[in-house]
């Protein structure tokens, strides 16, 4: 059964959409789902950044971890949106505006990193872990 996110200040892009479900692309991927429950043909592809980028870092502020409630850092999923309207060949990953997920409270955010050299545009390519999309 997947499970039911919520994101009270929706996504940009999809301000209207605020639950959202959490759907694996397989067992063992680090890809998944973001899926509108009022609208299913609504998504994201996520992906575990930490999978393709092990150096990604990020520093959530007291604002954001306020409003998720977060308590602890093992409360925290962070997920980043993939593109692949070019193909899987050029698929690229938004660094620079992850998905922040309190996986205890089931809430979400997306957070816009500030003073950061990440892209909106990272391109997957060359990255050894990668599966097919």
């Amino acid at each position: 059964m997947a499970q039911k996110i919520s994101f009270p200040w929706g996504l940009p892009g999809l301000e209207d959409y605020q639950e959202f479900t959490f759907n694996l692309l397989g067992k063992d991927s680090a890809f998944c789902f973001l899926q509108a429950v009022r609208q299913p043909e609504v998504g994201l592809l996520v992906v575990n950044p930490y999978v393709y980028f092990s150096d990604y870092r990020i520093q959530l502020s007291r604002e954001v971890a306020g409003r998720l409630k977060i308590e602890h850092q093992k409360q925290v999923a962070v997920l980043c949106t993939v593109n692949t309207s070019r193909g899987a060949d050029e698929a690229t990953v938004n660094l620079l505006a992850p998905i922040i997920i309190n996986t205890k409270q089931l809430l979400g955010k997306q957070v816009v990193l500030t003073d950061s050299n990440y892209s909106f545009r990272t391109p997957f390519a060359g990255r050894a872990k990668r599966e097919a999309l």
